[in-house]
Formats: C-alpha cells, sequence, structure tokens
C-alpha cells in the first residue's frame, strides 16, 4: 500500500476551534514509521522555523515550543558546535553577541529563512513559504499603518527593492491599507474584528489554516498533504491554547517578524 495513502486515510479531520485528534507527539511517530527519508526531511524544514523560534526564545529565557526538531538540551549544542541549524544563524549571533541587540534584529533570520526556502524548494513548500512570508509583511504594513507608523521601520530589514515591500512602501501616504487581491478577503475580515488582537490571531490562523486546505486538498494521498496536514495541525494547536493576553501577545510578534 502507498504510504502516502496509508496514512492519508488514517489522519483525522481537525479544524480551528475544536481540539485535534491527535497530538503532534503522535503524528510525528506515524510520520516517522511511515514515511522516507526524503519526505522525512520536508518534515524537518517545516519545523526547522520552530528551532530558529526557539533559539530566540532561550533568549528571552523562555520555553521552548516541542515541535521543533531539536529539543533545549539538543539547541544548546547545536549553537555551540555550530551544527543542525542554519550557517546564517551562527554569523548572527557571531555579529549580535549582546542578548538585546540579537531580540532586537532577530527578524532578520526569519527573513533570510524565508528567502532560503523560496529559492531551495519548489511545489508545496516553496508556496507555503512565500505565503507564509507575504502575510506576515502585510501584517506589518496593515498594522504599522492602523497606528501611524511608518511602514519602512516597521519592515525596516527587508530588501525595500522587494515588489511586495515596495508595494506596501508606496502606502504609506494612503488613507487605507490596500491588501493585495489575493489577501483582500483577509482585509476585509481584519477590519470587522477590529482591534481585538485575540480575534485578528485566531482570524489569521483560520485564513491560514483555509489556504493550506485549498492548496492539498486535490492530493490528500501525496507528501504535499502530509506537510499541509502538519502545519495545520501546529495551527490548531495553537488557537487552542489561546487566551486573550497570549493572542495579543502572538499578534505583536507576528507584527516583529518574530513569529
Amino acid at each position: 500500500m502507498n504510504r502516502h495513502f496509508f496514512l492519508g486515510s488514517l489522519l483525522p479531520p481537525i479544524r480551528v476551534g475544536s481540539e485535534p485528534g491527535i497530538p503532534f507527539d503522535d503524528l510525528m511517530i506515524l510520520y516517522k514509521d511511515n514515511l522516507s527519508l526524503s519526505d522525512l526531511k520536508k518534515v524537518q524544514v517545516i519545523r526547522r522555523y520552530t528551532d530558529l523560534k526557539n533559539v530566540q526564545n532561550l533568549s528571552k529565557k523562555k520555553g521552548i515550543d516541542h515541535r521543533g526538531n531539536l529539543n533545549e538540551k539538543e539547541l544548546d549544542e547545536a549553537i555551540v558546535n555550530q551544527e543542525s541549524l542554519p550557517g546564517y544563524l551562527f554569523d548572527f549571533l557571531e555579529k549580535y553577541q549582546e542578548v538585546p541587540e540579537q531580540l532586537r534584529n532577530y527578524s532578520k533570520i526569519f527573513i533570510a529563512f524565508f528567502k532560503e526556502m523560496e529559492k531551495k524548494y519548489r511545489g508545496f513548500l516553496k508556496e507555503y513559504f512565500q505565503f507564509e512570508r507575504s502575510w506576515r509583511v502585510l501584517l506589518a504594513g496593515y498594522r504599522a499603518k492602523k497606528l501611524g507608523v511608518d511602514p519602512a521601520v516597521a519592515l525596516q530589514h527587508e530588501d525595500f527593492q522587494d515588489p511586495l515591500i515596495a508595494e506596501i512602501l508606496a502606502q504609506k501616504d494612503a488613507p487605507l491599507f490596500a491588501f493585495p487581491t489575493e489577501y483582500a478577503e483577509l482585509g476585509e475580515q481584519l477590519k470587522d474584528v477590529g482591534q481585538k488582537p485575540a480575534k485578528q490571531y485566531q482570524l489569521i490562523a483560520d485564513f491560514r489554516f483555509h489556504w493550506i486546505g485549498d492548496r492539498v486538498q486535490k492530493r490528500p494521498f501525496s507528501i504535499d498533504y502530509l506537510l499541509g496536514y502538519l502545519v495545520q495541525l501546529m495551527i490548531v494547536e495553537d488557537v487552542c491554547a489561546l487566551d486573550e493576553k497570549k493572542g495579543s501577545e502572538n499578534l505583536n510578534e507576528m507584527v516583529k517578524g518574530n513569529l
């Protein structure tokens, strides 16, 4: 039996707002037991973003997200030995050795990560990382407009020659922030929820969840579907763990490029 078909038929349905029918750790056991090494490397790529967030969490002296590839001890060893994590992270840590400097500039790591992913991968992974980057910078531009902040400050570490960034910066003096056509629905929904961070966070989670579903639903027995399910499960778990304070913190971290 095709291993993708087996897993695709086994996984329980999930949706934002409901407890997932399978915990993340159990999903990883299923994947490790049934996927090829090449497929598992793609799973590791999805989880690498969490590893990078966890390095930031260590600097903040916060607990780490267990859904990364590396646990806390492994992260410490990876940093000391300069292995198992991207080279640009080690260059960054060497340049910014003081924790306050690291935290002020850490969005550079996520920018580098998305650029690397878009260049290195094709198909679903490329589309997914392009999407993740796009909604984040659009959200930063939207929030800057709402707060009366120059978007060039909010996006200071981005490439101003990038078409999407240039489009956001061009709206500096516009009365309202205009989302690109493919994100117009998100823009309208954000207007509807107003200044409620937790609601905005849940709305974005739902938007991401359905975007992924739309990309993989026609390929239910493929590695793309299984990668999409992995991301969707993480989104669902995050929303289930949400409270009002956490929603506000998460939204602010998104805007800073830190989530």
